[in-house]
């Protein structure tokens, strides 16, 4: 009896170490891609093309550039961050956070963006529009672009009309919900397949805002190597075709 106890505790102890090692392989598989807001639906794309020539399995987490920072400073355990702007990659560096240098992959375009019909710039005092999406200036690359444009033109005369979103990703859940009449997004928002027939959109001058230049870099871990695969891979002809699918 004694003997089959310890033959049922051993095969148990068996199972579980064999499962924690497997779990920890495949988690250590994964690369881990902090992705701004602006960017999900390029990166998308990108990871789809990365891994079919790779066969290095990703996993992309979405947020608002200093979101994602922030959480990469308090520890979060991405592999690779691909920010809306070059801030914020430059703040990790500052905190020797980096494996890689930052690498400017590509420069980003601000669109109005509306389900009701298309809009410019200049017409955002009329009466009928009512309410505005930006996203936190504050911690969004692109919110601190709308923000700077509608400085340019109408200095604080339409802030009662803002409503803010967290991240890029919020403002388009306010415009494709109608909770607003427009919103302030980016090219590789309106330009993604899924949403081309969803509304109505132009560009911003870029003479209003100052030009957004977007980086990445990797971040120290334990998979380096394998990170610095998909920057090269983001930066190689077919990488950047992809993002320019999207960008014209």
């Amino acid at each position: 009896m004694q003997s089959k106890i310890s033959e049922v505790i051993y095969f148990l102890i068996f199972n579980l170490l064999f499962t924690s090692c497997f779990s920890s392989n495949s988690e250590v598989e994964t690369m881990k891609i902090a992705t701004s807001a602006n960017m999900q639906f390029v990166m998308k794309e990108v990871i789809k093309a990365f891994e079919k020539e790779t066969d290095i399995q990703c996993e992309m987490i979405v947020g608002s550039s200093g979101k994602l920072s922030a959480q990469i400073i308090n520890g979060a355990p991405y592999d690779v961050f691909v920010s809306a702007d070059l801030f914020y990659p430059q703040a990790l560096k500052k905190e020797k956070l980096n494996a890689s240098e930052i690498l400017q992959y590509t420069s980003g375009k601000l669109v109005i963006w509306s389900k009701e019909k298309s809009f410019n710039i200049r017409q955002l005092e009329e009466i009928t529009v009512e309410k505005i999406a930006i996203a936190n200036p504050k911690t969004a690359p692109y919110g601190r672009a709308a923000q700077e444009a509608i400085q340019q033109i109408f200095e604080d005369r339409i802030n009662e009309k803002l409503v803010y979103g967290e991240s890029i990703s919020q403002v388009n859940q306010f415009i494709l919900a109608d909770q607003v009449n427009l919103g302030f997004s980016s090219i590789f928002i309106v330009n993604a397949p899924s949403n081309k027939a969803l509304g109505f959109w132009s560009e911003v001058p870029d003479n209003l805002y100052q030009p957004i230049a977007q980086g990445m870099i990797s971040i120290k871990g334990n998979q380096e190597q394998k990170a610095q695969k998909i920057l090269d891979f983001i930066m190689s002809e077919k990488g950047q075709g992809i993002i320019n699918n999207f960008k014209n």
